[in-house]
């Protein structure tokens, strides 16, 4: 069964059973057929995966009669609790998002202080100038590589969030709908071109560092230059 014809059945018995919300639960089924088929599953195979949409029908229906408060009530308050701790540990998720960027972008500041040979507050320790350049081109590669980690820890953070939510409320509902992907919903394009800009990322800094250390030792005669610099002085 296609895409297509699936939503379109199971919008026609969801209506015919007279099942509330009919269009968050066909969005939710539409959002599901994105995540598997950006996973690279066939419209058939996820239709395969799913009850027929007379089953999914009937079992909201059912779920939609008069559930008992007690029951209700318990699952929100056992929500309520779980969802206190959990919202901290999702801020420290978002935190840790939030700190890469930051180094990221000092990352960005450090290269091009040390490319420029501008020194704020005297923060970039002296060398030649050949090192500098070479250890700011490094920084450069760090820079791209943290600001795709900072991206992709972004998404994952938030997609998450975004399952928590829908766990919870079909819990509260008793529903039968799919759970969410954990995965966040990017297209090939931007998969592929973060991971090429994550490789040349890691690929420059990597080669810059060790020439740069290279050069260094050579200006400086010793294996540790920021002794012979004074560095740390």
């Amino acid at each position: 069964m296609t895409r297509n014809r699936f939503m379109e059945e199971l919008g026609r018995r969801l209506k015919a059973l007279n099942v509330p919300d009919a269009e968050e639960i066909l969005a939710e089924y539409e959002e599901h057929f994105d995540f598997k088929l950006e996973e690279g599953k066939t419209e058939e195979e996820i239709a395969r995966r799913l009850s027929s949409p007379q089953e999914i029908a009937e079992e909201y229906a059912a779920v939609n009669r008069p559930q008992n408060k007690f029951e209700r009530g318990a699952k929100i308050a056992g929500i309520t609790a779980l969802s206190v701790p959990l919202c901290f540990v999702y801020a420290l998720m978002w935190a840790a998002a939030i700190v890469l960027g930051a180094f990221a972008a000092c990352a960005l500041a450090a290269g091009f202080c040390l490319i420029t040979t501008v020194n704020i507050a005297e923060l970039i320790p002296q060398m030649p100038y050949l090192p500098a350049l070479l250890t700011g081109i490094s920084c450069f590669g760090l820079c791209v590589l943290s600001a795709v980690g900072c991206v992709y820890a972004a998404l994952y953070v938030t997609q998450w969030g975004r399952c928590y939510l829908n766990w919870c409320r079909r819990t509260v509902r008793n529903s039968s709908a799919p759970a969410l992907s954990a995965l966040p919903k990017v297209s090939k394009k931007f998969a592929y071109g973060t991971k090429l800009l994550a490789a040349i990322g890691l690929v420059v800094f990597v080669a810059a560092l060790i020439a740069g250390y290279a050069a260094m030792c050579l200006y400086a005669g010793s294996l540790e230059p920021w002794h012979i610099w004074q560095w740390f002085e």
